[in-house]
């Protein structure tokens, strides 16, 4: 058995790279061209197996204050198969740019957001030139987090509606809508109502108990006025559309809402109970009171005035008020529980309502105020209110982790009797607690200013805000805390992308004629690569640690190889070691880059026969019964003199070229790349080449062929004098389309080569 040279390892075919990909394929035969002279290419066909994209990923909220967050970009699901493509940093106003270079045929990325606080989120964006995402602040968990069991109108349904009439609905039948209805119910006295339709009602009574109202995802209920009797329920599940104006619920009525689309259009009282796991728009002042009133909200519930509670809450979501926000009193038992998020646009007055909050966060734009009553405020676990000011007349308790009262402007205590109890923190911006003594703060309570609070509460997906930065340790001082630091003790680096991908090699493949055509089995120079990418925290390149070695070599002449920085001077490169240079043909200057350029050129060897170890003249690993042989590795270190800009270093693999036969004038490179400074010009335009500089249209035949391709993956290719088109089956119909049909044409998959013509290990 032979031994495998240590970068032949990776698979010979990454299926997982295009874990979601749609290849546009054309589903007709294989295209009856038989030669690439035959080929009909569009002129401007790149020859291109990637593509470049634009990336910008931004995040909302900050997760730790002067921290960085790490941003990964996958080609599939980071839970899955997905392979990293890019690893950088983001963080509150300052975005992860950069250009990334994936497969033509992958349709989709993962982006992944970690925090420093080990929180993450993800998101799957579709490909395009330019992408741009934002996560958003963290939300509470919603209704589509839900498995709820949705009815429909398929069946059990007794009496369809339809048109404008009037109906009655009795007999505990099922009445449904399954197209449109604008007709009147002129009486209810028992059964359901089912939306799967359109159903615009003007007044709707249920006058009898036990009676119910379903609105369907996709469904869609307009009505001017519904009164709800007693144990009544309005269930509207997770696609319908519920619009309501006029409203009465009676004692123990229930709405049970899943929607992201229920509106109130008017001011309300709720006597009865509601359940909201969706969105609740309520446009106007809104008051929930009754005995047997009572709000559950694990969704959004948006009072868009107002919103006076004297009935029981409990709030696992988040309420937003756009005026302000009385807790008074419940007209029966309970309290109002808030565990997750309530916002009021103006003042909250805490009156007679007993609020418990376990790890919840509470804030108003105004003045929080906890009027003098009986009744408790208890904060617990990291809870947290936050006011601009904030007047204190009742004991204030804490309980569990410490909570915090952030208050940026005064804070006031009236009543001198009065203590903040327990595990908590008040927090103001001056420090200062008018009217507090020494004697207030009890049982480990303290008083601080916000620059110097020294509780922590996070931001998490009930609080937005949170409070204090606990430095996470970030050893080497550059922003990225150690946790999501490649180089913790390093305060020059960062991050290590790898391209195509980590462990993975891409394959570069020559004809090396030019400017005569060769035989188009583009194996007379066949180089894989994999380019290690050094970055800092402020996603500037530091290094670039590329591994080359040569596979084949099908070709009488001695080629040498290197590649271009395009947009790159050569002074911004600091050093270059690793190289293979042994002839006298390549002149380096002392930071290891050539001499005489204009850009920044890197040789990575200047005669193939020199990393083969095959006589020159002699072929490498392309001809039948000849033992498979192994070149040298070559491992190059190209040190920045100043980070890059990712902009202006490009992507990998660059601007690589083949040098003819150890002529230094004569450079191959992929189509419509440009020659570098010491390229000859007077070729183009000789032989069969049909180059226009002036034009940007660079090694291409008047019939639009190459002498060069770059793969993604490593490529197999065909044997000596086997053309590429006879071995890959849909070659042809790639090329032909102009790389729309078949982009994953080198791939393994079932009908795509001929194996007989595929060079295989001797």
């Amino acid at each position: 058995m032979k031994n495998i040279h240590p970068f032949a390892v990776s698979a010979l075919f990454v299926l997982s790279l295009f874990f979601n990909v749609s290849c546009n394929k054309d589903k007709g035969s294989d295209s009856a061209v038989k030669t690439m002279d035959q080929l009909k290419v569009p002129s401007n066909f790149t020859w291109e197996t990637s593509r470049e994209v634009s990336l910008s990923v931004a995040v909302d909220l900050p997760s730790m204050i002067g921290s960085l967050s790490r941003i990964r970009v996958y080609d599939g699901d980071p839970l899955g198969t997905g392979k990293i493509l890019l690893t950088g940093s983001a963080g509150y106003n300052y975005p992860f740019v950069n250009r990334l270079r994936i497969p033509t045929a992958l349709k989709q990325l993962y982006l992944e957001l970690k925090n420093p606080d080990g929180t993450t989120q993800s998101a799957m964006v579709a490909v395009a030139d330019n992408i741009q995402y934002s996560f958003p602040g963290t939300k509470a968990n919603l209704k589509n987090e839900l498995n709820v069991a949705e009815p429909d109108c398929s069946s059990s349904c007794d009496v369809t509606l339809s048109g404008s009439g009037s109906t009655t609905i009795s007999g505990g039948k099922t009445y449904c809508v399954t197209g449109t209805f604008t007709g009147t119910i002129t009486s209810w006295t028992s059964g359901t109502l089912k939306v799967c339709g359109t159903a615009t009602i003007p007044f709707i009574k249920i006058n009898a108990a036990g009676c119910n109202i379903i609105v369907t995802s996709g469904g869609r209920l307009t009505v001017d006025s519904l009164y709800m009797s007693s144990t009544t329920t309005l269930t509207a599940y997770q696609s319908a559309h519920v619009s309501v104006r006029g409203f009465y619920m009676a004692i123990n009525s229930k709405i049970i809402n899943y929607s992201n689309d229920f509106v109130f259009q008017a001011p309300f009282t709720f006597n009865g109970q509601i359940q909201n796991f969706g969105n609740m728009v309520l446009k106007g002042d809104a008051t929930l009171q009754g005995t047997g009133g009572m709000l559950t909200n694990s969704g959004y519930f948006n009072p868009q005035g107002y919103f006076k509670v004297s009935a029981p809450l409990t709030n696992d979501g988040v309420i937003e008020v756009n005026n302000y926000l009385h807790l008074n009193k419940p007209d029966g038992s309970g309290s109002v529980v808030n565990n997750c998020r309530i916002i009021a646009h103006a003042n909250i007055h805490v009156y007679g309502a007993t609020l418990v909050m376990n790890n919840g966060y509470m804030k108003s734009d105004q003045e929080v105020h906890l009027f003098q009553y009986t009744s408790t405020v208890t904060l617990q676990n990291q809870s947290m209110i936050s006011g601009q000011t904030f007047v204190m007349e009742r004991n204030l308790l804490g309980a569990g982790g410490t909570s915090t009262v952030k208050v940026t402007g005064a804070a006031t205590l009236n009543d001198v009797t009065k203590k903040l109890d327990g595990p908590l923190e008040l927090a103001t911006g001056n420090g200062t607690f008018t009217g507090s003594s020494s004697s207030t703060f009890v049982n480990g309570a303290k008083l601080s200013s916000i620059a110097n609070a020294t509780n922590y509460i996070p931001v998490t997906t009930c609080n937005p805000e949170g409070i204090g930065a606990p430095a996470p340790p970030d050893t080497d001082g550059d922003g990225v805390p150690d946790n999501l630091d490649e180089f913790p003790n390093d305060a020059s680096r960062a991050y290590v992308n790898y391209y195509p991908a980590k462990n993975q090699f891409g394959s570069l493949a020559y004809e090396d004629l030019w400017p005569a055509k060769g035989d188009y089995d583009m194996n007379d120079l066949v180089i894989d690569y994999n380019f290690k990418i050094v970055s800092n925290a402020q996603n500037k390149i530091v290094d670039i640690l590329p591994s080359f070695y040569v596979r084949a070599v099908g070709a009488y002449l001695q080629n040498g190889f290197g590649f271009q920085f395009d947009n790159l001077s050569p002074a911004a490169v600091g050093s270059v070691s690793g190289y293979s240079i042994k002839g006298s043909y390549i002149s380096l200057a002392s930071n290891g880059l050539e001499n005489g350029q204009g850009n920044a050129v890197v040789i990575v060897f200047d005669n193939a026969s020199n990393v083969t170890h095959v006589t020159p003249g002699n072929f490498f690993n392309t001809q039948k019964n000849v033992p498979y042989a192994l070149s040298d590795s070559l491992k190059l270190n190209i040190h920045f003199a100043t980070p890059q800009d990712a902009s202006a270093v490009g992507t990998a693999p660059y601007n690589p070229f083949l040098i003819k036969n150890l002529q230094r004038e004569v450079e191959i490179h992929l189509p419509d790349r440009i020659p570098t400074s010491l390229a000859n010009q007077a070729l183009f335009g000789t032989g069969n080449d049909n180059s226009n500089p002036s034009a940007g249209r660079y090694y291409k035949t008047s019939g639009n062929l190459p002498w060069a391709i770059n793969l993604v993956q490593r490529f197999d290719y065909t044997w000596e004098n086997v053309q590429v088109i006879t071995g890959y089956l849909k070659f042809g119909n790639w090329a032909e389309s102009g790389g729309s049909s078949y982009p994953d044409w080198y791939t393994n998959l079932g009908g795509y080569r001929d194996a007989a013509q595929i060079y295989v290990i001797q």
